[in-house]
């Protein structure tokens, strides 16, 4: 076993890079562990409890334990490193038979301020002299402790605390993107890594996911480079499809560490952008398949151990996520559906204020229209004739439109389109062109144009433009009257 001589600068140098308590408490794990070998685990306190931030080794280490807990909840009541010289002897109970030998606990504390936590060391075998190791531990908590104060201190939330917290946020999202933004920044918050990704993917051709087959939803970086994600961003879609496929394989899982001897397939363009810590978690609702592949990707350049079930806490918030996205995405088609006028398919009068509302004065035309001997249509052919002449009416005039310029159906045989235009002569030209489309399919509509002035309220120039409709429909010489 290597000795202590030079491990406090060791951990007082890769906690000088953290920008978060659990970057740090994982920097004193891996450090002293990859010095030693040893198997070491950093507890901090909430309530009564000490949760565990960051650990190394393999043993099953628990996820919260009692203040008053063996050697730890010594060391937390007291303030001062704790040892044993063989566990399994001292505390044979706590460590339920396992092999085990010397025990150090070390306070986590700046200064004057309150212990705070624990850095626990567990050695295979029995130490003849533990001197050396207590007083190297006792400083590595006080290098920690000032760190975690200088970053804020502990979370003040507990684990369930924590979960509602994001839980709420993501059901507060406005919409997909925002949705997948809030979800990013849970898993960072969570894990304690540098940066997550979300990769959607449509499930087939058939799915009626709305949105590129295959897109980077959201991203977040606690701080830094935004390397990684940018790397992820950046990849062409075979391989993030990969990776997709790789996240998707199995249920939440975890890797850290040297890629020469892990098995990294469908992750190495990960690793080769430098991911040495990745947590990948995809969506199982456990219902009927979604019309999404979704994958979660947590990154960092530093190989430590996350909090224990950081995976599987981030796979039941990805389906809470997935559960938010459907909700969202039904009442998007109920308010598209109550959006749109089912015969023609053209929006109707709901949408109009919004649109008129962003439209910029001066630039802004209104194109009010209706058909001509409409109730004659109806009362000579029928309805269904009257229907089919609305259809073909809005038809053409959709087809006139320019790109960014929409109609919509306002009732009865009414519509209104409205142009971003330079000025009034340009509205007049596509109103002419829209009254000519619709000339073509043997109809003939009244047309009225009202180019919004300066400080006019829309109201105004929608009253203008119906004016002008009737002008003329009194006067037939002409296909668009222009309001005064």
């Amino acid at each position: 076993m290597a000795g202590t001589a030079g491990l406090v600068d060791e951990v007082a140098q890769a906690m000088r890079v953290c920008d978060s308590v659990i970057r740090a408490c994982n920097a004193v794990a891996a450090a002293v562990s990859a010095r030693s070998g040893v198997s070491v685990d950093v507890l901090l306190t909430n309530a009564n409890h000490l949760y565990l931030v960051a650990c190394s080794g393999v043993w099953r280490a628990p996820r919260a334990v009692q203040v008053n807990y063996g050697i730890a909840g010594r060391v937390l009541s007291t303030g001062h490193t704790a040892a044993l010289a063989d566990a399994l002897i001292e505390y044979a109970s706590l460590y339920g038979g396992r092999g085990i030998g010397s025990v150090i606990s070390a306070p986590v504390q700046a200064g004057c301020q309150p212990t705070i936590g624990v850095v626990n060391v567990e050695f295979d075998g029995v130490l003849a002299d533990l001197e050396d190791w207590k007083a190297v531990l006792a400083k590595i908590g006080v290098l920690l402790g000032r760190r975690i104060h200088q970053l804020g201190g502990p979370s003040d939330e507990s684990a369930p605390q924590w979960l509602l917290r994001h839980t709420l946020s993501l059901a507060a999202a406005d919409d997909p993107a925002e949705l997948a933004a809030r979800y990013c920044r849970a898993a960072v918050d969570l894990s304690g890594l540098r940066c997550a990704a979300l990769v959607v993917r449509r499930a087939d051709e058939f799915a009626e996911w709305i949105g590129p087959p295959l897109v980077v939803m959201g991203d977040y970086c606690a701080s830094g480079s935004r390397r990684l994600v940018d790397a992820v961003s950046a990849l062409p879609p075979q391989s993030l499809s990969r990776l997709v496929d790789a996240a998707c394989q199995h249920q939440a899982s975890h890797s850290r560490g040297d890629r020469s001897v892990l098995d990294t397939r469908g992750f190495e363009p990960l690793m080769d952008a430098g991911v040495r810590t990745l947590i990948a978690a995809s969506v199982h609702t456990g219902r009927e398949r979604l019309d999404f592949d979704a994958a979660i990707l947590v990154m960092d350049e530093l190989a430590f151990q996350p909090p224990s079930d950081t995976a599987v806490v981030l796979e039941l918030l990805m389906t809470n996520a997935a559960v938010v996205y459907e909700r969202m995405s039904t009442q998007q088609k109920l308010q598209t559906l109550a959006e749109l006028d089912p015969l023609t398919g053209l929006r109707n009068r709901r949408p109009l204020a919004g649109r008129l509302a962003s439209g910029a004065p001066s630039r802004t035309a209104i194109v009010a229209m209706d058909i001509d001997n409409f109730k004659d249509i109806n009362d000579l052919w029928g309805h269904v004739a009257g229907d089919r002449a609305l259809t073909e009416v809005a038809d053409a005039i959709r087809r006139a439109l320019r790109e960014g310029d929409e109609v919509f159906r306002v009732g009865g045989d009414e519509f209104v389109a409205v142009l971003d235009v330079p000025d009034q002569n340009e509205a007049e030209r596509v109103a002419q062109r829209m009254a000519a489309a619709v000339a073509d399919r043997g109809k003939a509509i009244s047309v009225g144009v009202a180019l919004r002035r300066p400080d006019e309220p829309v109201e105004v120039t929608l009253r203008r433009a119906d004016e002008a409709l009737y002008a003329a429909k009194r006067d037939k010489s002409v296909s668009a009257m222009v309001a005064s």
